[in-house]
């Protein structure tokens, strides 16, 4: 390989790298953790939300309670499966509203660790071609040009696996029956990259959340999850799901996370150790909200490669248009 090809492609590893890298950062602001592929059935101890037909209030009622009862997820019997990193043995640790842990290794020893405090973030990747942390303050963050690089609101992906709070009072549509014995509810929301719809496709008799689509003002899908697999846990009385998928069609990236048992309402090891910044030996750290921090060109645009969308059931490409937006695509 030529010398100019070599440096070509080192760039697109890193623009390939740090796409993937942002992609992640937004995943795990709170999200959950995964397992090897199971099929998932309902769950015989899991109560009936609804007795009949809910209205939208019934559904922002059971909605909000199953959400107000976790404040802390544990996992450690994980995996985290997305393009060049399938099947990695993962620990997730979580505390709304900005905590979070995850650490993911091969037998190859650690490959990525991804974490959040109340000040600050993190991400490292061992197979970054460049040896980095990118690090940066939630409020730096949000005031930076870098954070025009990612499609959705990093708090989406807490909700992604369905821990979403209605507003009572909200500009809400719905529900909208479908005739798979689930309903359709639709939000329209002020988000900081513009006004969005967010669509919930919800479980008539059980209540929990099965897909979220969040649509942009031309009717463009921005990111979309579905979930499966869910549990109740009695002791905690709340229902979760043990399979997520993610979907923003921009990038073309999509991945899957499984879990295989959640601690709910309890967290392993020590705090300060846990929502602490560690050290990585030999990797220097890089504040990608500084103002002279410049990215690879196109990020997310090189991290497309090789990486295909979840494949979408025809129901939903069926369903009708409401108050001006078109079917999701």
């Amino acid at each position: 390989m030529k010398p100019l090809e070599k440096k070509h492609s080192k760039d697109a590893d890193l623009n390939r790298t740090f796409g993937f890298g942002c992609l992640l950062l937004t995943l795990f602001v709170a999200s959950g953790a995964t397992c090897h592929r199971n099929t998932f059935g309902v769950d015989p101890m899991a109560p009936a939300a609804f007795v009949s037909p809910p209205t939208l209030d019934d559904i922002i009622y059971a909605v909000n309670a199953n959400t107000g009862r976790v404040q802390q997820l544990h996992s450690d019997t994980a995996t985290l499966s997305i393009d060049s990193y399938p099947g990695l043995r993962t620990s997730v640790s979580l505390e709304r509203d900005s905590r979070f842990r995850l650490k993911s290794k091969s037998v190859l020893g650690p490959e990525l660790d991804i974490g959040s405090n109340d000040d600050l973030f993190w991400f490292w990747a061992k197979r970054n071609p460049d040896p980095v942390v990118f690090f940066a303050s939630h409020r730096e963050f949000a005031e930076s040009p870098t954070r025009g690089m990612f499609p959705v609101d990093p708090h989406w992906l807490i909700e992604a696996i369905g821990l979403v709070q209605l507003e009572p009072g909200g500009m809400h549509e719905g529900p909208f029956p479908r005739g798979d014995g689930r309903v359709e509810i639709r939000t329209q929301l002020a988000r900081a990259t513009g006004p969005v719809t967010r669509i919930l496709v919800i479980d008539e008799r059980y209540g929990w959340i099965t897909e979220q689509h969040l649509i942009d003002s031309t009717g463009r899908s921005v990111a979309s999850s579905r979930t499966s697999g869910h549990r109740f846990y009695p002791t905690a009385a709340v229902a979760l799901p043990h399979r997520i998928e993610i979907e923003m069609p921009d990038t073309q990236l999509s991945f899957s996370i499984e879990v295989n048992e959640y601690a709910v309402n309890s967290l392993y090891g020590s705090p300060e150790q846990l929502w602490a910044m560690p050290r990585f030996e030999g990797f220097t750290p890089v504040n990608i909200a500084a103002p002279h921090f410049a990215p690879p060109a196109n990020p997310i645009t090189s991290s497309r490669r090789g990486i295909q969308p979840i494949e979408r059931p025809s129901r939903l490409s069926q369903q009708p248009a409401y108050r001006g937006h078109s079917p999701i695509r």
